[in-house]
Formats: structure tokens, C-alpha cells, sequence
């Protein structure tokens, strides 16, 4: 089966919630100092800003939403330092019960293509420690680390 992937409309805001909780909801319990449960995720003002700025991308199968993926491209200046511009995964998230079909590695690489027909140098992301399954996803498409954040509450 092929998976298609395409920007989104506002029809499609329920269905991006049911995806975009499974992920809330376990970064609710790895992180409970940071995440709050929610029943909306994305609001439909927030959904109509990704849209129009090209900044969300569904992934579907069978004309079924089984993924999505919402990023951020920034330029990085800094005159200490190279330049970039950086596509920046913010979530990326497939359907439980479509988890281990490559959807995650299609979504990954749309986002890599989409990054360098806008003239990005680099991806970057960020993952929760507890994240096993995206952890290796990750490093199976080529991502490494590069940093290691550190948290306290004070």
C-alpha cells in the first residue's frame, strides 16, 4: 500500500487530534512536570496557521490520516558560526495500530525533501530519553546526537 503524504485542510482537525493525543498522552506520563492532559491537542486556529504556513503534512493511507508530521524552518545566524537554516521536526506522530509499516520513515523523508526544495542546510529534532521506538527510528534514518538537554524543576 502507498502512503501519500499532503498538506492538510480543516476537515481533517478531529482526525489530527485523535493522532495528536496517543502522543500527548504519553508525554503526559513521561513528563507530567511539562505536559498537562488535554482533549485538543491542536486547536483549529492553530491548525489553520500550520495549513497556510505550509507547516503540517498528513500522511494517509488508503485516504485514511494514519500520521502526521509539523515543522518550523529557521534561519540560524550567528556570526560565530556557519549558517544555517534548519528544518526543525516540532511532531511527528503515526497512528498506534499503523506503528512498524515505514510511515514514520515517509513522513522523515518528505520532510528532508520539503527541506531542501526551502534551501535548508540541517533537520533537527528532539525526543523524550524514554522514547525507545522513535529513538531508533531516528537513528535508522541518519540522525545523531548532537546535544544532551538537561531539566530541573526549581
Amino acid at each position: 500500500m502507498e502512503v501519500i503524504i499532503e498538506s492538510p485542510n480543516l476537515n481533517d482537525l478531529n482526525h489530527i487530534n485523535k493522532l495528536a493525543k496517543q502522543v500527548h498522552d504519553i508525554h503526559v506520563n513521561w513528563r507530567p512536570d511539562l505536559f498537562k492532559k488535554a482533549e485538543e491537542v491542536i486547536s483549529k486556529g492553530q491548525l489553520e496557521e500550520l495549513i497556510a504556513n505550509k507547516e503540517i503534512f498528513v500522511a494517509k493511507l488508503q485516504e485514511e490520516i494514519v500520521g502526521y508530521v509539523t515543522i518550523k524552518i529557521v534561519e540560524k545566524t550567528n556570526p560565530s558560526m556557519r549558517y544555517r537554516v534548519q528544518i526543525s521536526i516540532e511532531a511527528i506522530c503515526v497512528d498506534e495500530k499503523a506503528r512498524g509499516k515505514g510511515i514514520g520513515t515517509k513522513l522523515l523523508e518528505y520532510v528532508r525533501e520539503y527541506g531542501k526544495q526551502n534551501g535548508c542546510t540541517d533537520m533537527y529534532l528532539t525526543v523524550n530519553e524514554e522514547n525507545e521506538n522513535a529513538i531508533n527510528l531516528y537513528e535508522k534514518f541518519g540522525f545523531r546526537v548532537k546535544s544532551i538537554a538537561y531539566s530541573m524543576e526549581i
